[in-house]
């Protein structure tokens, strides 16, 4: 998946309690052009999910601040099926199949407040937030970098959103999201940009369609976010999963073992030949010195994909006549793409 930090600012805010740091538009922004087979993710692109995991059932996340995870779970829709993914687990209940799917965050940095312990209810998404500005009472209007990810607000300004981050790329010597798992943030939960598709996507905000920037979605189905300010528990096992942590978090490997702890796998996304927009390898996976995580090992192929803003306008339009874009657009982009610049019907095979 493309993270090329291409930052462009764009107008309107939206009130938050997570601050972000400021970031400066790279020089030569502009003078990047896209190709069809390898393009790049500005920060007014759009971000779809071609993954496997359907909007799921009576859904709900748990928020670890100790932990630095977010636990999505929720049932299968009947007759639905899913396969086996690194980060989630599937048990049976009463005749249904629970999902339990973990992903990286970070939380608040010294200074900033979490959300506190509690239950929230969902109140907005917004599918598509490109750079631009947002508004807090200690930092006023400043500019932050939302890389075009969804935002999804559970505490008024409070929400789970992509990265802000980024570090330099394994094959290049661009800059490409990343997420720092830590208490970093100004209170919201940052995680990796195709990790908040996915699970927007779950919680009933179709990521297959395209929206208008910055526009607000009420999901159909307000799930729960329980914040918790220790371990999560899955199984009778604290969870953990298996992205690298920052400095200063304590993984419940740590304090309870390995054997007592449930350690979900993780995924990355890439869209660009070589994964060229994967970051550099990263210490340690699973919390194991000399284990480094190299992104380039958790990728899933289709999983997530983006559409550059000169396309975004016929994308609209074709979802907006023909309803959400297929479940392999992201494997078959450019042969997507090439249809719908062309005002013709995709077959894409």
């Amino acid at each position: 998946m493309s993270r090329w930090w291409l930052a462009v600012l764009v107008s309107g805010s939206l009130a938050c309690g997570c601050a972000a740091e400021v970031a400066q538009p790279d020089a030569d922004a502009d003078a990047t052009e896209s190709t069809a087979d390898e393009l790049l993710a500005r920060a007014d692109a759009e971000w779809f999910y071609g993954g496997a995991m359907p909007a799921l059932e009576q859904a709900k996340v748990t928020v670890s601040l100790k932990g630095h995870t977010a636990r999505l779970s929720g049932l299968l829709p009947v007759g639905a099926t899913l396969p086996p993914l690194p980060h989630v687990r599937l048990t049976a209940e009463a005749g249904r199949t629970r999902v339990d799917a973990v992903y990286p965050i970070a939380t608040a940095r010294p200074g900033k407040a979490n959300s506190r312990a509690g239950t929230y209810k969902l109140q907005l998404v917004k599918p598509f937030r490109p750079d631009g500005a947002a508004f807090t009472q200690q930092e006023g209007n400043h500019f932050v970098p939302w890389g075009g990810f969804p935002f999804v607000a559970y505490n008024d300004g409070i929400a789970f959103h992509g990265p802000i981050t980024s570090a330099d790329a394994a094959t290049s010597a661009d800059d490409v999201w990343v997420l720092k798992r830590g208490a970093v943030s100004g209170g919201c939960n940052r995680m990796m940009g195709e990790h908040v598709v996915e699970l927007t996507h779950a919680l009933g905000v179709d990521m297959r369609r395209a929206y208008r920037a910055n526009e607000a979605v009420t999901p159909k189905r307000r799930a729960e976010v329980d914040v918790i300010t220790d371990y999560d528990v899955w199984g009778g096992k604290l969870v953990d999963v298996d992205y690298p942590t920052d400095v200063g978090v304590v993984r419940p490997g740590k304090v309870v073992g390995a054997a007592n702890v449930e350690m979900f796998g993780s995924w990355v996304a890439s869209e660009q030949t070589g994964g060229r927009d994967l970051p550099k390898s990263l210490k340690w996976e699973a919390g194991v010195a000399g284990d480094p995580y190299v992104f380039a090992e958790h990728v899933l192929p289709g999983a997530v994909c983006s559409v550059p803003k000169a396309d975004l306008a016929k994308t609209r339009a074709y979802t907006a006549a023909n309803g959400p874009l297929p479940a392999d657009f992201c494997a078959k982009r450019a042969c997507y793409l090439d249809a719908i610049r062309a005002g013709s019907t995709p077959r894409c095979r």
